[in-house]
């Protein structure tokens, strides 16, 4: 796809005077290789003929520019220029990896080509988060005709490519024959040589074939996992059922989980321990830059007979009036559970070891889940790689708190301490 929108954008430039086109990659690095690759080397190598029509007044490693008033460069964002065309190559990784440049591609390099004329974007997908993500939706979900500044989705996956067969037979796993069931229910009708092709595929890159070679939009979005905390897990849990319609057990205290914030985003899951000790999430929310007495009414209006109210440590920090989180739940009747500090990453571990004993109300809790399923690490420019510490982002915050509850959910009863659970309503309800 990178090869085709270069060779139309240079193509444009070539046969159209004062016209101006750029090219922007994930990094300096990428860009000069596809401007070499992609650009200077198909123009150099035209047939001598058509070549000598263009006299090159300005010839550089990020840019060409000719007699005729045109002109083609490339970078990582294209701001104070005017363009007629705009292609923006993988832009999901820029996404995933350098959120601050893919808001200045955003902010700069889509404004500077006007309304009507040509912006091409490209990528492989990176999670659900993200500008990325975000256009593709609203192009998807868009029913209306469009206008000169909407995006037209296209998506090609790897089973209309004419050459993803094989002629020799693979062994395929339960597990890809489960997949291509899945495919078949969906309408998507493999041959047997379009199977061995992806099963062949499978053994050397496992998951990250269905990244490489979606079938569907969503799997695109859903199937990576390099630099995100918990895709694989996630996964499972749709793969096992465990996403599906949870109902609120009258029976049993629902208790909550919360990342904090002030002048930042509040998350809170709920959810109930059974008597087998599982974790049903019945509800989740989240909002930013709202007050406690606004939170403690959202509580009250969900109707849920409360148990454990999660907090992390620094529900007992101070405020700059020397006040306490706790303090101020406990003036609104609200009582909670300050966990003690623990390790980052011990925590993501007990997350994903807890996740297979929970189950989710796919309704109430789907927006939670995107942010579970986008949690990512931070990218380390320096490292060129993924590294230990989590980005801070809207994900973030609905992750935290579920950390919050995996620490604080082997304090809670399950299904041994009736008189515990009774006695946690009977505070609630006043009795």
């Amino acid at each position: 796809m990178t090869t085709f929108f270069c060779l139309l954008c240079l193509d444009s430039i070539l046969w159209a005077d004062n016209t101006e086109a750029g090219i922007v990659a994930q990094t300096l690095d990428d860009a000069q290789n596809i401007f070499q690759n992609k650009v200077k080397y198909p123009f150099d190598n035209l047939h001598p003929a058509i070549r000598q029509m263009f006299r090159a007044v300005g010839d550089s490693s990020k840019a060409l520019t000719f007699a005729h008033g045109s002109s083609i460069r490339v970078g990582t964002s294209l701001r104070s220029s005017t363009l007629q065309y705009l292609h923006i190559s993988e832009f999901g990784k820029i996404c995933a990896k350098y959120p601050d440049r893919a808001r200045e591609i955003v902010t700069g390099s889509l404004n500077t080509v006007a309304t009507g004329q040509h912006i091409f974007i490209e990528s492989t997908a990176e999670g659900k988060q993200g500008a990325f993500f975000d256009m593709v939706q609203q192009a998807r979900s868009r029913v209306l005709g469009l206008s000169d500044l909407d995006f037209k989705f296209f998506f090609f996956p790897w089973w209309r490519h004419p050459s993803y067969t094989l002629g020799t037979e693979q062994p395929i796993s339960a597990d890809l024959k489960d997949y291509f069931d899945k495919l078949d229910l969906d309408g998507i009708r493999l041959s047997e040589p379009q199977k061995w092709w992806y099963a062949a595929k499978w053994q050397t890159q496992k998951e990250d074939t269905m990244r490489e070679f979606p079938a569907t939009p969503d799997e695109a979005f859903s199937s990576s996992q390099e630099g995100f905390w918990f895709v694989r897990e996630i996964r499972e849990l749709y793969n096992a059922g465990h996403i599906t319609n949870i109902s609120y057990d009258r029976a049993l205290p629902v208790h909550t989980a919360w990342d904090l914030g002030q002048s930042d985003h509040t998350a809170i899951w709920f959810f109930q321990v059974n008597r087998q000790d599982e974790i049903n999430i019945i509800d989740f929310w989240q909002r930013n830059n709202t007050r406690l007495d606004q939170i403690a009414v959202v509580l009250k209006e969900k109707g849920y007979a409360y148990g454990y109210h999660i907090w992390p440590t620094d529900a007992n920090a101070r405020d700059r009036g020397g006040i306490t989180f706790s303090n101020q739940a406990r003036a609104l009747n609200i009582t909670g559970m300050v966990l003690q500090p623990h390790q980052f990453l011990q925590g993501i571990s007990l997350v994903k070891t807890t996740l297979s004993k929970c189950w989710f109300d796919q309704t109430k809790c789907q927006q939670g889940l995107g942010y579970l399923e986008s949690y990512q690490k931070k990218w380390s420019s320096s490292l060129g790689g993924w590294t230990s510490e989590p980005l801070h982002n809207d994900a973030s915050h609905a992750a935290d708190a579920f950390r919050y509850l995996c620490c604080g959910v082997k304090t809670i009863s399950g299904g041994g301490s009736l008189e515990k659970d009774y006695r946690l309503m009977r505070n609630f309800w006043g009795g």
